[in-house]
């Protein structure tokens, strides 16, 4: 979950809200591959060192360790939520530098153009016909089963006889 601005100042020191601030709405974006990188890699370290500190200060609190300052940690949540705040900062510097590195794999529109326009080429020089005549083309295949026109010793030939006697007289 992504924190307000006044939460992230009341967590973070000055140096450390200004580069999380680097990474929100769309400054990101403007920021060059060389920044990006730096931004990264300070991230990095900062969100490592709170992150040693909130695990210290929860084996302090805990009993398993001896405490660090002049008193042991009665809890760890303002430290813990600093590393969060730092990971996720992280996590969208990481996501940017993804998207340019996809960028940049990525095939331009004039490249995808040609090749379609290829495609579509070597389609059409084979569905061209050889000659203008159409060929031996589609013939009907007669059923075996049906009765032939006028035959009078199929199965239904003969009541319809009888019917059409009838129907004289």
């Amino acid at each position: 979950m992504s924190l307000s601005a006044k939460a992230l100042e009341r967590l973070l020191d000055k140096g450390e809200f200004d580069l999380v601030a680097r990474t929100r709405c769309g400054r990101l974006g403007r920021e060059s591959d060389g920044d990006l990188r730096d931004l990264a890699g300070t991230l990095r370290e900062k969100r490592n060192r709170a992150r040693d500190i909130a695990r210290q200060q929860r084996r302090e609190f805990r009993g398993k360790a001896p405490p660090q300052g002049t008193r042991p940690a009665s809890d760890n949540h303002g430290t813990k939520a600093k590393a969060d705040a730092l990971t996720v900062a992280l996590k969208r510097v990481g996501a940017e530098q993804t998207r340019r590195a996809e960028k940049l794999r990525a095939p331009s529109q004039r490249s995808l153009a040609r090749k379609a326009l290829a495609l579509k080429q070597r389609q059409q020089r084979g569905a061209r016909p050889a000659s203008r005549t159409a060929g031996k083309g589609m013939r009907s295949v007669e059923n075996a089963k049906a009765a032939k026109s006028g035959a009078l010793k199929d199965a239904g030939a003969r009541p319809a006889m009888m019917r059409a006697k009838i129907a004289r007289q």
